[in-house]
């Protein structure tokens, strides 16, 4: 009896964790002006979050000037469907020249989707 429960939580586990927990993204690129940002997107699966994407990344200031403020909207998109899921605004703030600037957000997917995050520079 104990056997067959293990067994059957088990097969539960793989079932609910799969499509989460394996997708990563190849580096991408965003540029507006001489403000530039680079980021990764991988998958992952917490208890408290359920299925999420991570966005990890940088923005640097190319130019030569000072900007006031950036900002860094983020589209979590379902691949199949090219529906957005989420979005998030990351707020970088002003920067000076040839400043870098690290960034990271949550959005929030559903289990067994395929998505890709596609990114804009607002300043």
């Amino acid at each position: 009896m104990k056997k067959t429960i293990t067994v059957f939580m088990l097969i539960i586990a793989v079932v609910f964790l799969a499509g989460c927990t394996t997708t990563s993204s190849v580096g991408q690129e965003t540029a507006r002006d001489s403000i530039r940002a680079h980021y990764e997107y991988h998958d992952d699966w917490s208890p408290g979050l359920g299925c999420y994407g991570k966005v990890t990344g940088y923005a640097y200031n190319a130019a030569n000037v000072s900007v006031d403020t950036v900002a860094l909207n983020l589209n979590l998109v379902n691949t199949k469907t090219g529906t957005i899921r989420d979005s998030r605004s990351v707020f970088i703030g002003p920067m000076g020249v040839g400043q870098s600037v690290t960034f990271e957000s949550l959005l929030d997917g559903e289990c067994l989707q395929d998505y890709r995050v596609d990114g804009f520079i607002v300043k």
